[in-house]
């Protein structure tokens, strides 16, 4: 039997996950060589095997702290159970972000993606969707995860608290870790995996694929050199249009935050933290 994971990153998506990923790839006590395996969440990986889950981590050395953050785990039902069941140690990061805000930043990424067109109008993507509303019910989501691991075990942070301290924000997650807290990554300042429309999908898929092949063990090096330079932020930069954020209409802004008016209340009570701004 391989190495597993000692942490792993849950979600939830478009919640400053790819940023926080390039901060714990960075430090030198953690060995996160893949963001995005979605072996717990995804039948067609889980089928391979906890051998080839656990090939991920074969480079990471003796003394490191080993993990990886799939920002599909924390709606997917399977994956609580299976996380438990192979790792039950190990530690479990969480990033919460404005369940309206999160929505409207997941709907731009399908236009980055080409899964939607891009002249599309929020609410009937939305409509369209349901997992852009489902995604944003974390309450139900941790309450199904601590169903299975010990409150210790999970670290919940606010997406928010990471644009007011950036430095504070990822020292909880490494102190969390068990490594030096006080370490700077040079990605700290930043904006990693922002919300945007590109003027070519084509091109931006190829940018997309050009990054998967670079972080394979051969050219990772190469990949995080590129990365920490700003080489795709610059290309990604010219091939955006400058559009605005859609501004809803304050009944339908109302309608869409009344869907999670409940699960934001179960929040506050697991969380011991007040969020009204999110009832905004």
């Amino acid at each position: 039997m391989g190495r597993g994971p000692d942490f792993i990153g849950l979600g939830a998506q478009r919640s400053g996950t790819s940023w926080i990923y390039a901060c714990l790839y960075d430090h030198p006590q953690i060995c996160a060589p893949t963001k995005e395996i979605h072996f717990f969440s995804r039948d067609v990986n889980w089928r391979r095997g906890r051998d080839w889950y656990e090939r991920h981590f074969r480079a990471c050395g003796p003394g490191t702290v080993s993990g990886e953050f799939s920002s599909s785990y924390l709606p997917s039902a399977p994956a609580a159970e299976r996380i438990a069941a192979l790792y039950p140690r190990a530690k479990l990061v969480v990033s919460l972000r404005h369940p309206l805000e999160r929505l409207i930043s997941n709907y731009l990424n399908d236009i980055v993606a080409g899964a939607i067109p891009a002249g599309t109008p929020l609410i009937e993507a939305v409509g369209g969707r349901a997992e852009y509303v489902e995604q944003g019910r974390y309450a139900a989501h941790l309450t199904r995860y601590l169903a299975h691991v010990p409150r210790s075990q999970l670290l919940v942070l606010l997406y928010e608290d990471a644009l007011d301290d950036p430095a504070g924000f990822i020292g909880r997650i490494y102190a969390f870790l068990g490594v030096d807290a006080a370490y700077r990554p040079g990605m700290l300042a930043a904006r990693v995996g922002v919300g945007r429309v590109p003027r070519s999908v084509r091109l931006e898929r190829a940018l997309t694929r050009g990054t998967w092949v670079l972080r394979g063990p051969l050219t990772r090096g190469l990949w995080w050199a590129a990365k920490r330079a700003g080489v795709g932020q610059t290309l990604r930069r010219a091939n955006t249009i400058n559009v605005p954020r859609p501004v809803l209409p304050p009944a339908e802004r109302r309608r869409l935050a009344d869907m999670f008016s409940d699960d934001i209340s179960a929040l506050e009570r697991l969380l011991g933290r007040d969020l009204s701004a999110w009832r905004q």
